[in-house]
């Protein structure tokens, strides 16, 4: 009896741990397939957060690339504006054909004096002799370069140079030209920075070409003085980067041709306006400036 007794309770426990056991089971799977439902639903709202999220970065970049091609002047708009083709975005076309940026710049001066905004101003001698008269006036009236710091007057003078010079109206013309030519300001600088500095030939009316020792005193008075870096500075971005850009061209020239004066050094002026450029998005010719920027830090390593 007492061994039957034995077997019956042994028999119920393992029944009893079976019975449990199986609960167990049961209890964990259903757990278990819980947590592998809840985790794939997881999962799948975290991969549709970062599918929402790719597609409004996408449509943010496609905004953003829609916003720079409006603010470039397209294929089509280059020969209204310049009179040529447009040209290659990523290299300069060196050497410079100067009969091509002639036909560039007169066509560019008769662009502007189409303009509602500068015909109704009845310029003498239309656009083109604005900027030979302004250009008169720089060259005859050079910035300081040197003890800008220890003479106050002269500071003062270095920091209201353009408006001294210039005066008012000359100075408002010229930036409501820079603010609505904005689309074009790049060929346009790249054009007369050909025509003036690596072609030599005058600005249209003038006899006599613009001297690349006055245009070396503003490249210095841009990149290395109060005045000229506190005027960049209230420029947008753009004129800023374009404006050194330009005087680093004149300063490495003034190496080349030993009439650098002011011993500038132009490699910190290399470094900064490279990581500058690199990091604006809204350039036509970023890769150009960026490529000859790579070699004149070669050039100076």
């Amino acid at each position: 009896m007492n061994s039957m007794n034995r077997t019956v309770a042994t028999v119920a426990v393992v029944f009893a741990l079976i019975v449990i056991g199986l609960v167990a089971y049961f209890l964990v799977n259903r757990w278990h397939q819980n947590q592998m439902a809840s985790g794939r639903q997881q999962a799948q709202q975290e991969c549709l957060e970062v599918i929402q999220k790719m597609d409004a970065d996408l449509k943010e970049m496609r905004a953003q690339l829609e916003s720079e091609r409006q603010m470039r002047p397209g294929d089509e708009d280059f020969p209204t504006v310049f009179g040529t083709p447009a040209p290659d975005r990523d290299a300069d076309s060196l050497p410079v054909d100067c009969a091509k940026v002639e036909v560039q710049m007169n066509a560019f001066f008769n662009y502007l004096d189409s303009q509602a905004y500068l015909s109704n101003r009845n310029l003498d001698g239309g656009s083109a002799g604005l900027f030979r008269e302004s250009a008169g006036l720089l060259m005859a009236n050079p910035p300081a370069n040197i003890a800008e710091m220890k003479d106050m007057f002269r500071l003062v003078k270095n920091v209201t140079h353009f408006y001294r010079v210039l005066g008012k109206d000359r100075l408002m013309l010229a930036k409501d030209i820079l603010a609505t030519e904005d689309r074009v300001l790049e060929p346009a600088m790249a054009v007369f920075y050909s025509r003036i500095a690596e072609c030599s030939q005058p600005l249209p009316g003038d006899t006599q070409p613009l001297s690349i020792e006055r245009l070396y005193d503003y490249a210095g008075y841009f990149l290395n003085t109060l005045g000229g870096r506190s005027y960049l500075l209230r420029r947008d971005s753009k004129v800023r980067m374009l404006v050194s850009y330009y005087a680093i061209l004149i300063i490495d020239r003034a190496n080349d041709e030993k009439f650098n004066q002011y011993g500038i050094d132009v490699r910190p002026y290399i470094d900064y306006l490279f990581y500058d450029i690199s990091n604006q998005k809204g350039l036509t010719y970023r890769e150009r400036y960026l490529t000859r920027l790579t070699a004149l830090r070669d050039k100076y390593m």
